[in-house]
């Protein structure tokens, strides 16, 4: 029940209540026959309130026909009226006056807040208890289901009917305070946070919002955490490309299945002697008009010799029978979950194939490689990204300090910082590259620093193939982004001189590339 509509409820009974002390005053103040023990209003207000109360001391009753009436409402009322209060008192103690006297006692902790209270919050909140089990986790508003299975891990928690902005006035400001947005609407997530940090400027003041869109310009303090995105950036992290696979199938066309192209491209930058080919099953229109310029840095239709191929197949999946049997990866990747697995089900039942088949699915199924779930997906690194940002921050100040030159993190554009996470998304690449034999699937400063050593020791010949393979994944991030080639640079109409064959780049030009593969030895 709203504030407001309790504050209705009770001020409709404050004013019920004058009424009938009025009425009942007036009633036995009137009459002519047996003198009444009702003389003035105060008389009147206390029988009411006897009567409300179920009290009765019989000290004071009326004697007429009217005031008798007006008793006997207030007798038939008064259960409601007290089952009212006493459920009101109830939910100021519980709801509020408990939860405000649980948050002073975690004041002087770290806190992580989050906006709404569903499955997802619960799921995050519960993972960053395992690695932040001293700091407080508040919960702000009520959902009608609440799983109990959470909580256990969590030893600081509260819930309370507040707005966010007003919760976090009651925390030690000198505290960290990191806020989740994480409801179904992602411009209004976006909206709250940056309302947020407008008004509560703090140090230690951090906001995460769940979004679907990527703004030209983040505050500072501020994430944004797209879904789509980060399951594409796990899926790739998770089950990268191996170097006998030549022929990835994507069989869906929403915003999962686009994002985890848009990140394959990106992150499958491989020596030329391994490319890919990429058959896409479903309506791909939308995907065509925006990335106008990406036939200058892949194949469409056609295979190139030393390039990545992309294929818009027009028939149907299952009419594809001798792609689906050479094929080394197949992703069923709809937007919908039971879509996947139903056509996971139809290939395993009808279509003879080795190759390793993947699915946006939170089940675990033995018959393929699950992967998007939200107990995947809602932790700590890939929700805050912070170890991501800290890798790309690195970067950027590297490159800057090598050239002598560039802007500093928070002077970059939204489109030059995501510049810089791709960069650190395709380090590690970079390392399996240099250590095909450790099966790297996590960046570490110790695997780092393993991967910089076999990278000092390489000929010069295989330094400059590296040379190649950044410059190669840096432009295909610019024209993904439909930048194109001119002499002058021009941020606006995405011109960028660079933007040639790498044997087109001066000898300078070419050496600003080893940065990308010296930053390994700077991560500690």
């Amino acid at each position: 029940m709203k504030k407001n509509r309790i504050l209705q409820i009770i001020f409709s009974i404050i004013f019920f209540y004058f009424i009938l002390t009025v009425l009942l005053f007036v009633a036995e103040t009137v009459s002519k026959g047996a003198e009444s023990s009702i003389t003035n209003l105060g008389d009147a207000a206390w029988y009411l309130l006897a009567t409300l109360t179920t009290v009765g001391y019989g000290d004071v009753t009326p004697v007429t026909m009217a005031g008798k009436t007006i008793g006997a409402i207030m007798m038939v009322s008064s259960a409601g009226v007290l089952t009212f209060l006493l459920g009101l008192t109830f939910t100021m103690l519980f709801g509020r006056l408990l939860p405000c006297f649980l948050l002073w006692c975690v004041r002087h902790r770290d806190w992580y807040v989050f906006s709404t209270l569903d499955e997802s919050t619960q799921i995050l909140a519960s993972r960053l208890a395992k690695e932040d089990p001293k700091a407080a986790y508040v919960f702000c508003g009520r959902e009608e289901t609440i799983s109990q299975e959470y909580f256990p891990t969590m030893r600081h928690h509260v819930i309370i009917d507040e707005p966010t902005e007003i919760v976090i006035k009651r925390q030690d400001p000198s505290k960290r305070c990191n806020v989740f947005f994480m409801t179904k609407n992602g411009w209004e997530n976006d909206a709250l946070g940056r309302g947020l940090l407008k008004r509560g400027k703090r140090p230690g003041l951090k906001v995460f919002c769940d979004a679907d869109h990527t703004p030209d310009h983040v505050p500072e303090g501020m994430t944004l955490f797209h879904r789509p995105d980060s399951i594409a950036r796990s899926y790739w992290t998770s089950f990268p490309v191996e170097t006998n696979e030549k022929v990835i199938l994507l069989i869906g066309d929403g915003k999962v299945a686009r994002r985890i192209l848009e990140r394959g491209i990106l992150i499958n930058v491989l020596p030329w002697e391994q490319s890919l080919e990429y058959h896409l099953f479903g309506d791909w229109t939308e995907f065509q008009k925006d990335h106008y310029e990406l036939g200058k840095i892949v194949g469409i239709g056609v295979k190139p010799v030393d390039e990545d191929g992309i294929f818009f197949e027009e028939r149907e999946w299952n009419e594809s029978a001798t792609l689906l049997k050479d094929a080394s990866r197949i992703v069923f990747c709809a937007d919908e979950e039971e879509v996947n697995l139903s056509r996971m089900t139809e290939l395993r039942r009808y279509f003879p194939t080795n190759a390793q088949v993947d699915a946006y699915t939170s089940k675990e199924d033995d018959r393929c490689r699950s992967f998007g779930g939200d107990d995947q997906l809602l932790t700590g690194e890939i929700v805050m990204q912070e170890k991501l940002n800290r890798m790309a921050i690195k970067l950027n100040e590297f490159y800057c300090n090598k050239t002598g030159g560039g802007s500093g993190w928070m002077e970059l554009s939204e489109f030059h910082r995501q510049s810089n996470i791709a960069a650190a998304d395709h380090l590690l690449t970079k390392i399996r590259l240099l250590l095909p034999q450790e099966n790297v699937t996590q960046v570490t400063p110790e695997v780092c620093a393993m991967a910089f050593a076999r990278y000092r020791e390489l000929s010069a010949e295989r330094k400059e193939a590296c040379r190649w393979l950044e410059h190669k994944r840096w432009m295909r991030f610019h024209v993904m982004n439909n930048w194109s080639y001119a002499p002058v640079r021009d941020n606006h109409l995405r011109h960028h001189p660079m933007l040639v064959s790498y044997e087109e780049l001066t000898e300078q030009e070419q050496a600003l590339d080893d940065s990308a593969w010296e930053i390994l030895g700077e991560i500690k």
